[in-house]
């Protein structure tokens, strides 16, 4: 079978398309027929070396995953040969979507709703679950509240300010200017461009007294800067890597809460945001759609940064 494979740590040059040997399911696992895989910031991060003490070289590529069910292995008996699905792999320890085959265990994998194509369906998995768990699992988000994303408009962001409206809250994003009109389409109720020079002072502004639950997407000193804006009691989340010190000082008279996130699987997961897509309620927004020995060129738009949605891998 062809797959994508980094024999070392790198630029988007390092990966190649080579053929190796088909995988076969073991106990508890089905072996899946790949017909899309999305691309993350995170495995752009695990091609540089990011991760290389968990993730030695050479290694494939790619956790979100949507194809058909090819092989069962033994104790498998949710799932059957010929059932379409989609999940995220094991992070960490399963990467290898950008593949004509996988293997995963069955207790990660869930049926794709009907109606809802491959394509979308990779596109769901990593983005769609991060942005739940920041908001719904650790942030508690619910009616009422008002919210504040940072990074609106990137994969993440995008089901983030969809989630938050679902939820009833109110909506506050940071986006380009250039996506603006998209992310409010998407439920945000206010965007501002991050890049003026006032957009601290806007977002203040808009708080109405304080946000209850802020999301950070981008990094760099958002934490410090977001913990002023906090109402009391009020929760900031953040996904990205914090590796330079941030003063916590402005969340101290609020008793803030900060959680940090690093996504870990779940199929009960997967089934609400599927059901949610099906029905209409969720949307997808997939930016470009390559074949899979295309996935150099992928890396490289999603580490130019300035995207709007997913990129999503074919493999026919």
């Amino acid at each position: 079978m062809r797959a994508v494979i980094a024999e070392r740590n790198g630029g988007p040059e390092v990966l190649e398309l080579k053929d190796i040997p088909k995988p076969v399911p073991g106990i508890g696992e089905v072996l899946v027929k790949v017909e899309a895989a999305s691309v993350n910031p995170f495995d752009a991060q695990v091609r540089r070396g990011d991760y290389a003490a968990y993730m030695p070289t050479p290694h494939q590529l790619g956790v979100d995953v949507a194809g058909t069910i090819e092989a069962v292995g033994e104790g498998v008996d949710m799932l059957a040969v010929g059932d379409d699905v989609f999940y995220s792999a094991r992070v960490l320890s399963n990467e290898g979507g950008y593949a004509e085959y996988h293997v995963e265990q069955a207790e990660l994998v869930v049926k794709k709703p009907e109606g809802v194509s491959f394509v979308d369906a990779a596109a769901l998995p990593i983005a769609a679950s991060t942005a739940w768990v920041c908001l719904i699992e650790r942030g508690r988000l619910k009616t009422g509240d008002r919210v504040l994303i940072h990074g609106g408009s990137g994969g993440v962001g995008l089901f983030a300010v969809q989630i938050a409206r679902l939820t009833g809250a109110e909506v506050v994003a940071t986006s380009r200017k250039d996506a603006q009109e998209l992310v409010e389409s998407l439920g945000a109720n206010v965007t501002v461009d991050y890049r003026a020079p006032d957009a601290l002072d806007q977002l203040a502004e808009k708080s109405n007294g304080g946000y209850d639950v802020i999301i950070d997407l981008v990094g760099g000193d958002t934490i410090e800067k977001s913990l002023s804006l906090l109402a009391a009691g009020g929760r900031v989340v953040s996904i990205v890597d914090q590796p330079n010190p941030q003063s916590l000082y402005a969340g101290w008279g609020v008793n803030a809460e900060i959680h940090t996130v690093f996504l870990t699987s779940s199929a009960e997961r997967l089934m609400r945001l599927g059901s949610l897509t099906a029905r209409g309620l969720l949307k997808t927004v997939v930016e470009k759609v390559l074949p899979l020995e295309q996935a150099a060129e992928a890396h490289r738009i999603i580490e130019a940064g300035g995207r709007t949605g997913k990129i999503v891998l074919v493999t026919s």
